[in-house]
C-alpha cells in the first residue's frame, strides 16, 4: 500500500489534491482498495497504468497510462475494468476528464465529449453509458430502480454491489411460516451442518427467510410504499431489488424459539451468542452489524455464507455483444 501511495503522489496529483482538511491519501486508498475501485497494471516493478473509480461522483479519476509500458489493448482493459466496477455498483453512466490527445482513444471506447468550445489544450469532459451492452439482468435491476423511484446513485452511495438471482438452488426445508426455503447448494450444506451442531449444543436455530429474487424484493418495497411508508426509511430496512444478499442464495434470516422474527431483540438470545462464537466455522458471517456502511439497520438475525467470488461476479457482468 505504501508503494502505491508513493507512486500516486509522484504521478497522479489529481488524486492527491483535496480541499478537505480531513482527507488523506492513505485513507482514500483504503476506501478504493476496499471497494475494488483502484485498478493497477504493473509490469515487473514498474507502474504501467492506474485508474481510480470515484463512486461518490460516478466518474473515473486519476488515470495514468505509461505509454512506454502499456499498449492500447492493455489500456482498454484497464478502463473497462473500472467501468465494470462502476456497473457493479449500479452506475449506469460514467464520466471522466481527459487530455485532448486522448479523445480519439476514448471515443473508440464509446465516450462522447460533453464539453463544447473548449480551448484546444484544455482537458475535456467525456461521458459513456454503461447500460447499452450490460447483461439483461443488470438492465432489469436498473429499470426496477427507476420504477420504484430509487436514486440512481443508490448502490454507489450505500456501497452495495448488484447481485444476480442465484440460478442453482437447493431446498433447506420449511421456515417458521411453513414456506419452503432455498439456498445455494454450498450454503445449504453449511447451514445444515451449522444447525445440527447448534442443536447438539442445545441451541435451536429457526429459518425466517432464505433466497429471495429481485422481483420478490421489489414486491416487498412496493407493498411498503402502498402502505404510505417513506422510501428513504424503507431502504434503511430493506435493500433495493438487485442489491440484497438474499439474491445470492447465501443469506439467511434466523430466529430462536420464543423470539420475534426480524427484531433486534434476537441479539439478546443464546442463539445469537452461539452464532457469534461459532458461525464463522461454517462460513457464515453477520454482514449487517451496528452502524454498517450500507445504511441499513442492524440485523443481528441476518447471516451470509461467504461472499460471491470476483470470478462469479465478473462472469455475471459479462457484456452483451455490441
Amino acid at each position: 500500500m505504501r508503494g502505491i501511495e508513493r507512486l500516486i503522489a509522484a504521478r497522479l496529483p489529481d488524486l492527491v489534491h483535496s480541499d478537505d482538511q480531513n482527507w488523506s491519501l492513505h485513507q482514500a486508498l483504503h476506501v478504493l482498495v476496499g471497494d475494488d475501485c483502484l485498478v493497477v497494471a504493473q509490469q515487473g516493478d514498474q507502474l504501467a497504468g492506474i485508474i481510480a473509480l470515484d463512486l461518490a461522483r460516478q466518474q473515473l479519476v486519476a488515470c495514468h497510462l505509461n505509454p512506454a509500458l502499456l499498449d492500447r489493448h492493455a489500456a482498454r482493459q484497464l478502463i473497462e475494468a473500472a467501468e465494470h466496477q462502476a456497473l457493479c455498483y449500479g452506475i449506469g453512466r460514467i464520466h471522466c476528464r481527459v487530455q485532448p490527445v486522448a479523445l480519439r482513444f476514448m471515443s473508440a471506447l464509446g465516450y462522447e465529449s460533453i464539453d463544447r468550445d473548449m480551448p484546444p489544450s484544455s482537458p475535456v469532459r467525456v461521458s459513456k453509458s454503461l447500460q447499452q451492452n450490460a447483461a439483461d439482468w443488470v438492465r432489469e435491476v436498473l429499470a426496477l430502480q427507476r420504477q420504484l423511484g430509487i436514486p440512481a446513485h443508490y448502490g454507489a452511495q450505500r456501497r452495495l454491489r448488484m447481485i444476480d438471482d442465484c440460478a442453482d438452488l437447493q431446498s433447506i426445508g420449511f421456515d417458521v411460516y411453513d414456506r419452503e426455503q432455498f439456498l445455494h447448494p454450498e450454503a445449504a450444506q453449511a447451514w445444515r451442518e451449522m444447525r445440527d451442531t447448534a442443536a447438539r449444543a442445545g441451541v435451536v436455530l429457526q429459518v425466517v427467510s432464505g433466497f429471495r429474487g429481485r422481483d420478490y424484493q421489489a414486491g416487498l418495497i412496493r407493498a411498503k410504499l402502498k402502505r404510505g411508508l417513506n422510501l428513504e426509511r424503507i431502504l434503511c430496512v430493506s435493500a433495493a431489488p438487485g442489491y440484497s444478499q438474499h439474491h445470492s442464495g447465501r443469506a439467511l434470516d434466523l430466529k430462536a424459539p420464543g423470539s420475534a422474527a426480524l427484531e433486534e431483540d434476537f441479539a439478546g438470545t443464546s442463539a445469537y451468542r452461539w452464532l457469534q462464537a461459532n458461525a464463522a466455522y461454517f462460513g457464515f458471517h453477520e454482514t449487517l452489524g451496528p452502524n454498517n456502511r450500507h445504511g441499513i439497520i442492524w440485523e443481528p438475525w441476518h447471516w451470509c455464507h461467504r461472499s460471491i467470488s470476483q470470478t462469479t461476479q465478473t462472469s455475471r457482468f459479462k457484456q452483451r455483444p455490441s
